[in-house]
């Protein structure tokens, strides 16, 4: 059995991917769980304290472990980020399409409206930058991608592709975007090899 907190944040993450972290209703969160006031405000003592714990615990853990894996993969790099790829590809469903990618969602809506959530939001996008671009770099020191490729630029060159395929398939309620746009993307990875 999850723990009421445990219970808390994952309604919560629920309710913020349906509505956004402003429109989400911790009188709907204490309903749908059936507990106090009291028990809410007890762990998270603002929606403040909830969002920040959402990103923390469940957002942050999801998204730079994707990337992070890179550090363990043998072979090619680019070959480990061709795999990230298609795994969200095969892990985004029309649902997930329809939603969006929280991550996203979460940095069009708060990081301009919150330090808090900016300051969060930029530590996962610096992990995840940071993992490809020294995958990147291994990947150059081992010889198996061009010299000429810049490292850092070309990591947030991914990261940027794959987030606004997540945002315009969003806005076009179309997975087949979605997937077309990975598949691009594979195909620059793909030429970064030697």
């Amino acid at each position: 059995m999850t723990d009421t907190r445990t219970q808390i944040l994952e309604k919560s993450y629920q309710a913020l991917r349906l509505h956004g972290f402003q429109g989400t209703r911790a009188d709907k969160v204490i309903l749908d769980l059936g507990i106090t006031k009291g028990a809410l405000y007890h762990y998270f003592p603002s929606k403040l304290d909830l969002g920040y714990a959402i990103v923390d615990e469940l957002i942050m853990p999801r998204y730079t472990r994707l990337w992070l894996s890179l550090d363990q993969f043998e072979g090619n790099p680019a070959d480990g980020i061709i795999a990230q790829l298609r795994y969200l590809i095969s892990m985004s469903s029309e649902e997930e399409v329809r939603l969006g990618c929280p991550l996203n969602n979460l940095m069009q809506e708060m990081a301009p409206l919150d330090q808090g959530f900016q300051q969060r939001l930029q530590h996962i996008v610096n992990v995840q930058r940071e993992a490809i671009g020294s995958a990147l770099k291994r990947g150059q020191q081992a010889g198996q991608i061009r010299q000429e490729i810049e490292t850092d630029p070309s990591a947030i060159f991914i990261l940027s592709s794959l987030e606004g395929s997540y945002s315009i398939a969003k806005a076009l309620q179309q997975r087949e975007i979605f997937e077309t746009s990975l598949q691009t993307l594979i195909q620059f990875v793909q030429a970064l090899k030697t």
